[in-house]
C-alpha cells in the first residue's frame, strides 16, 4: 500500500530526529568539561585486555570526561576503539572523544623497566639487596623492607613464629623479573610471595604441607650444590625426622650465627638458636632461605633411600657421600677433614 504525503513527512522527521540524537551522542564529548577541571592534566592507566567498552568508566572514575555514555556510542560506531592499546597515559580533562581515542590508539610513552635475576638460595634481605642493587631499580632496601611489611603472608604459614623470626622468609620466589620502574614495591614484593605459593601449588601436595615443604627445601637448596642429590639429601632428611633425630645441618647453624659463609666450626654447633638443628631435634621453625623449583619438588618427593647421613667427598664439585651407619659416616667424615685441610681433591669413588 502507498504511504500517504503525511506519512512520508512523519517518517523524514522521525529519521531527521533520530539522526540528530546519534549526532548528540557521538558529539556530546566534544569539549567534555569533565569534573570541572578542564585542562587539567590526568594520568590514567589502560590495563591489558580491558575491552573498550570498559575504558569509558575508567576515564568517567579518573574525571577525563563527564559523558560516558557519549564515549560508549564513540567506541561503538568508530574504529578505532579496537586498536586502543595498553599503557600510562597523559590526558587532559575535557578532551574531546576524538582526541582521547587519537590519543589511546598511539600507545603510551614507553615505561622504563629494569629486570633482576634473584638465585635460588636467598634469605629475604639478601633478596632485597637484590632488587635494590638491580640496574634501574627505583628502591633502595629500606623502601622494599618497609613495602614488605604491608605484603600480606598466604593464609599457610603459621601465626605463630619466633619472635626474632623474619616472617617471609623462604617466600621470595627466585627467578628472573622484569619490573616497571614505576612499579608500586608492595606489588611487586607481592608478585614473588604470589609464585612461591603458585610453585607449592603446583606439588599436588595438600596446604597443610605447605610450609614444612618449603622449610625441607631451604634446607635442600642451601646444602647441596649438585642438583641431582637433592632428592637424596631430602631422604636423609625424611629419615632422621622420622628417628627423632637431629638433622644436624650445618646450613641451619650458619643462618642462626647470622653469616653467609660456608665454614662451620665445632664450637658454632653449640649455638643457642631454635634455627640450630645440631641441638634442636625436628625443622627449624622457619625457612633459612628461598628455594627453586627443584629443591621444593625434592622435598615433597624425597628418594626411597636408608641413608641417614652425608658429607662432602668432592670439593669441587660439592659432591656428597651418603651412608646408613654412623661408623660409615665417621669413616667418609675423616677422609672430609683430610681434603678439607688439603685445600681440595676427591674421596667420592672411593666412599661409594
Amino acid at each position: 500500500m502507498a504511504l500517504s504525503n503525511g506519512s512520508k513527512v512523519f517518517g523524514l522527521l522521525l529519521l531527521s530526529f533520530m539522526g540528530g540524537i546519534v549526532y548528540v551522542l557521538l558529539n556530546a564529548g566534544e569539549g567534555n568539561d569533565a569534573q570541572g577541571a578542564a585542562g587539567k592534566v590526568i594520568t590514567v592507566e589502560i590495563p591489558e585486555g580491558v575491552p573498550a567498552a570498559a575504558v569509558g568508566d575508567i576515564l568517567v572514575d579518573a574525571g577525563v570526561v563527564d559523558n560516558e555514555l557519549s564515549f560508549q556510542v564513540k567506541v561503538r560506531t568508530d574504529p578505532r576503539a579496537q586498536q586502543i592499546q595498553p599503557g600510562t597515559y597523559d590526558l587532559r580533562a575535557g578532551m574531546s572523544n576524538d582526541e582521547i581515542l587519537d590519543r589511546l590508539t598511539e600507545g603510551g610513552p614507553p615505561v622504563d623497566v629494569f629486570s633482576v635475576t634473584i638465585p635460588e638460595g636467598l634469605t629475604v634481605n639478601q633478596t632485597l639487596e637484590r632488587i635494590a642493587d638491580a640496574d634501574k631499580s627505583p628502591f633502595t632496601v629500606k623502601e622494599l623492607r618497609r613495602a614488605l611489611a604491608g605484603v600480606a603472608l598466604p593464609s599457610w604459614v603459621p601465626e605463630k613464629l619466633p619472635d626474632d623470626a623474619e616472617p617471609f622468609e623462604g617466600l621470595l620466589a627466585p627467578n628472573t623479573y622484569e619490573f616497571r620502574a614505576d612499579s608500586n614495591a608492595q606489588e611487586m614484593l607481592n608478585r614473588l610471595v604470589t609464585e612461591t605459593d603458585a610453585n607449592l601449588r603446583a606439588l599436588n601436595i595438600a596446604p597443610g604441607r605447605f610450609y614444612r615443604t618449603l622449610t625441607i627445601a631451604s634446607l635442600i637448596e642451601r646444602e647441596v650444590r649438585v642438583r641431582e642429590e637433592q632428592p637424596t639429601v631430602s631422604s636423609v632428611i625424611a629419615n632422621r625426622l622420622a628417628s627423632d633425630q637431629a638433622l644436624q645441618i650445618d646450613a641451619t647453624v650458619l643462618y642462626a650465627k647470622g653469616e653467609a659463609g660456608t665454614r662451620v666450626l665445632t664450637s658454632d654447633t653449640s649455638i643457642d638458636s631454635p634455627w640450630n638443628t645440631y641441638e634442636v631435634t625436628g625443622l627449624p621453625p622457619t625457612p633459612i632461605a628461598a628455594p627453586g623449583r627443584s629443591a621444593l619438588d625434592a622435598a615433597a618427593n624425597p628418594a626411597d633411600t636408608e641413608f641417614l647421613f652425608y658429607v662432602v667427598c668432592d670439593f669441587d664439585t660439592g659432591e656428597h657421600a651418603f651412608s646408613k651407619t654412623f661408623r660409615q659416616q665417621q669413616r667418609n667424615a675423616a677422609r672430609y677433614r683430610e681434603i678439607r685441610d688439603a685445600q681440595g681433591g676427591s674421596y667420592c669413588a672411593e666412599a661409594a
